[in-house]
């Protein structure tokens, strides 16, 4: 790779000026195709770059690697950070290199005759040690077919606003096909249209895995911020003791109460006479203030479905529902249809935020691909 100063000068070139900021993207460039086995990057078709942030060193890296959003070899995640991701997509070597927090400090120590601050940034960013300016971190990166340089999609048009969507950005929303601007106007905070909560059938036959897999997403979407609630079908009168014989609430109901609230500082409770049985829509309707509603059974009801499927049995409750949207299980040769093994919480919560709460950005795993963009949680170090 070709020196410093050398690229220092092109970089600056490039964006104008020389600042700390250009000397800090400049090295972070270079200690990151160095790790992942690329000496000279500047025409090279197998790197691409995920960068945090959008400041001056974000120009630097550009300069030093030739990868462009244009070219599709630079991607931005809206991060916040002094980070970049660097991928050699032969090799599928990754490294996250992250500029430390404490360099501003160190800076002081390196450049002690610096007129200014950002004076002083600029030379002791060319000098500090790289062990010292960067934590730099094996990574873990997929990148979906997609968002690869070259790829060519369907393009398909916006039910709204009627403009074409490119590279599989459409969003669905309520079963209808969306650009991103027109899903964001259409929901409310977190992917929640109005005060009624998505829903999403967990279907299936008995003792198949549909509570465990609501015990796994529950955790999973509730990190990523969605307030999640659940519901469970059950076909029996009242299968579970939840007003126990002698207490108040039970008095109140014995009484002829056809509703009874109970109240602690913690919890509340409903307890509702429903004769003939409550609607799926009632009960959702109960359940406002969550962003997404997870209800185990109803498979004959209307609505978005994930059908859990068994192990050995070609039994299928849901197939050819044309609002199915995964199958959870053994593969069932279906490509119009995602299939996730039970394991792959991650990749299906994904698919969830995308084509159910409308989380714009970077679409997750895709079917059979190969790459796919990280989220959150697949970076390392300083990532939750």
């Amino acid at each position: 790779m070709r020196s410093l100063e050398e690229l220092l000068n092109e970089s600056s070139a490039s964006h104008g000026h020389r600042c700390a900021g250009q000397v800090l993207g400049v090295r972070l460039a270079m200690a990151g195709c160095r790790e992942v086995g690329i000496d000279e990057p500047k025409g090279c078709k197998k790197l691409v770059v995920l960068v945090e942030i959008d400041r001056c060193a974000t120009d630097a890296i550009q300069a030093v690697t030739g990868c462009s959003l244009g070219k599709r070899t630079l991607k931005f995640l809206d991060y916040g950070k002094m980070a970049a991701t660097f991928v050699n997509t032969e090799t599928q070597r990754a490294v996250r290199v992250l500029a430390k927090d404490d360099a501003r400090e160190l800076a002081r120590l390196y450049a002690p005759g610096a007129a200014t601050p950002g004076e002083a940034q600029k030379q002791a960013y060319a000098a500090i040690p790289e062990e010292l300016l960067f934590s730099i971190q094996p990574a873990r990166i997929n990148i979906a077919e997609e968002n690869m340089p070259g790829f060519r999609g369907v393009r398909v048009n916006c039910a709204s606003c009627r403009e074409g969507i490119n590279l599989r950005r459409e969003v669905r929303v309520d079963g209808r096909i969306l650009c991103i601007p027109c899903a964001q106007r259409s929901l409310g905070s977190n992917g929640a249209s109005g005060d009624r909560p998505k829903v999403i059938l967990i279907v299936g036959y008995k003792k198949v895995g549909k509570t465990t897999l609501i015990e796994r997403l529950v955790p999973e979407l509730s990190n990523r911020g969605y307030r999640v609630g659940t519901v469970k079908h059950h076909h029996s009168e009242f299968p579970v003791v939840v007003d126990s014989v002698g207490t108040d609430t039970w008095r109140h109901r014995r009484a002829g109460a056809s509703g009874v609230a109970l109240v602690t500082p913690t919890d509340f409770a409903l307890f509702r006479d429903t004769p003939g049985g409550a609607s799926l829509e009632e009960v959702v309707a109960a359940l406002h203030g969550t962003d997404i509603v997870l209800a185990e059974g109803f498979h004959q009801a209307p609505g978005l479905k994930i059908e859990v499927l068994s192990v050995g049995s070609a039994q299928r409750r849901c197939a050819g529902d044309p609002q199915l949207l995964a199958t959870v299980g053994p593969a069932t040769g279906d490509a119009s249809v995602a299939s996730f093994e039970p394991d792959a919480i991650k990749p299906l919560a994904d698919l969830i935020e995308r084509e159910v709460l409308g989380k714009p950005g970077f679409p997750g795993v895709t079917k059979n691909s190969k790459f796919e963009i990280p989220s959150v949680s697949q970076l390392p170090v300083g990532h939750p």
